[in-house]
């Protein structure tokens, strides 16, 4: 493939190769054997953006404003180098051999799904953004290639939908559908630094056009999107007069939309606000049409809160000590716990280390060994008076003397499931209750 390009190859190459470093570690992230990879996902624009929102930390912050001032200063880099889920849209454009061309702006579609994640965001509820953010649907096929024999069909949806999207358009998801990157575009628009095509080089040769996978090039006008451009220097790689630069530039910024949309958009973005507003009572509402509520990790506080902040990427899922972690299904619409096949493990508490979206809130070992997350519902009918359950219980909630049933104390209970784990009689369940707390 290298061989066709003519023009300087060198920041093409550099691109790729750090991409392939990025998009093999954020693959390894999701390996329990690898947990300190998992870190590096904290830097993700979309789930920081959220966190920031609903866990407000320095921290936090500072990756917010770091990606924002990249995108500022060098334009959108993270799509083509960090985000997973753009460099996956660059594997199967190059399985496609998919070539974009130029393609029309939809600025008024972007700016209208970006004004609606945006609102949802600010009132805490992830519901629009769970299904939109690239770095949320990277994982959740991740987490699905890994447990291929019990993913459901509806894990490799988004992949289907990508592929028909690259198919069509290439990176027409980057340009169009995703928040985060109409948030970084508009970042890259707006600054003084921008990949532009020299009018004194440029012969219009179009190759450049040919070569852009969001269709940000119009070689007949000598024109370079710097909203669309996700920096991937193929067209740099490509331009045989070498036309194609980087750099100050002075252009009058006439922001698209024309005032009636943008106008409408605004009327959008107040009514999602408003609809967003009630976002507890619609998850409420949500959450009691399953069968059942279901048990949160630990830090999701309750129910409510924990299905409008978490995205389901299925980080926590596959680094639970436990295996207890389970991810959404036909009946709970969110990750949840599972005691059927173990415990939540005493000494772990990788799920709130690691959550990128805050939706579970970082606690220490100790908080952690505290936090009730279930009560225990005991069938006196089905015990055998074992024993086993006062045995293995990490906090003396269970008390058990020869002959008779266990004493239940339930202010010493945090839900963990080790009893239910170990009976042999199936006659303790864990059940879900509306607030997490420390006993």
């Amino acid at each position: 493939m290298l061989k066709k390009f003519h023009g300087n190859k060198k920041p093409y190459l550099i691109r790729i190769s750090c991409a392939a470093v990025v998009f093999i570690l954020t693959m390894l992230a999701f390996f329990p054997v690898f947990k300190p990879l998992s870190y590096i996902l904290q830097l993700n624009f979309g789930a920081a953006g959220a966190k920031l929102i609903s866990d407000f930390s320095l921290i936090t912050l500072a990756v917010v404003l770091i990606n924002i001032l990249v995108a500022y200063f060098f334009g959108r880099i993270y799509c083509s180098v960090i985000c997973p889920f753009g460099i996956l849209q660059d594997i199967l454009g190059t399985i496609f051999r998919r070539k974009s061309g130029a393609c029309k702006n939809f600025y008024y579609i972007r700016y209208t799904i970006f004004a609606v994640v945006l609102a949802s965001m600010i009132v805490g509820a992830t519901a629009v953004l769970r299904y939109l953010d690239p770095y949320s649907n990277y994982g959740n096929l991740v987490t699905g290639f890994i447990n291929i024999k019990t993913a459901s069909v509806l894990t490799f949806i988004p992949l289907v939908i990508l592929a028909a999207l690259v198919l069509w358009k290439n990176r027409i998801f980057c340009t169009t559908i995703c928040p985060v990157g109409t948030a970084l575009g508009l970042c890259s628009k707006f600054s003084s630094r921008k990949m532009y095509i020299s009018q004194e080089i440029c012969k219009k040769c179009g190759q450049c056009e040919k070569e852009c996978p969001t269709g940000a090039i119009i070689s007949d006008e000598k024109s370079l999107d710097n909203e669309r451009c996700i920096r991937c220097m193929r067209c740099v790689a490509k331009c045989p007069g070498h036309g194609i630069l980087f750099g100050k530039k002075k252009e009058n910024i006439k922001f698209e939309p024309s005032r009636r949309n943008f106008i409408t958009t605004g009327v959008v973005a107040a009514a999602a606000i408003a609809i967003f507003a009630k976002g507890k009572d619609i998850a409420k509402t949500v959450v009691e049409s399953f069968k059942k509520r279901p048990i949160c990790p630990p830090g999701a506080g309750s129910v409510e809160r924990f299905a409008q902040k978490c995205t389901n990427c299925g980080l926590c899922v596959q680094h639970c000590k436990g295996k207890i972690l389970k991810k959404p299904d036909s009946e709970y619409e969110t990750v949840h716990i599972d005691f059927s096949e173990g415990k939540c493990e005493f000494d772990c508490k990788n799920c709130s280390d690691i959550c990128p979206t805050g939706a579970l809130r970082k606690m220490s070992l100790k908080e952690k060994q505290n936090c009730r997350i279930g009560l225990v519902k005991l069938d006196y009918e089905k015990c055998t008076k074992c024993g086993l359950c006062a045995r293995i219980c990490p906090k003396q909630a269970l008390e058990h003397k020869a002959g008779s049933t266990p004493v239940y104390i339930a202010k010493n209970c945090i839900g963990c499931g080790a009893c239910q784990n170990i009976c042999p009689a199936k006659a303790i369940e864990i059940v879900s209750i509306n607030e997490q707390s420390q006993i």
